[in-house]
């Protein structure tokens, strides 16, 4: 079994409040949650309206495929219009 983590660094320029902030990652979680088999929440940042760094969590029994799937879930992340990825990080956990 192997674990991978991706941490994404965002900026979100179009969130005015926390309120905003929420439904835009909310609304990300899902899409993300729909299309891959994944465990995301936001890890730092709370307290900040345009600043979030989000953790995304995958098992697989094979790193490559489990690379190949982080990165199609960082093209997503990236494709969002109301994101900006300032940092990423992918990391084999075990």
């Amino acid at each position: 079994m192997t674990v991978g983590l991706l941490t994404v660094e965002c900026f979100l320029s179009q969130s005015l409040s926390l309120k905003d902030k929420r439904r835009i990652l909310n609304s990300l979680f899902d899409r993300l949650k729909h299309s891959f088999n994944l465990a995301v929440c936001e890890v730092e940042s709370q307290d900040q309206w345009q600043r979030a760094r989000l953790a995304i969590v995958m098992v697989n029994t094979d790193w490559r495929m489990l690379q190949s799937n982080l990165s199609k879930v960082l093209e997503i992340v990236e494709r969002d219009g109301r994101i900006q990825v300032t940092h990423t990080e992918t990391r084999q956990l075990c």
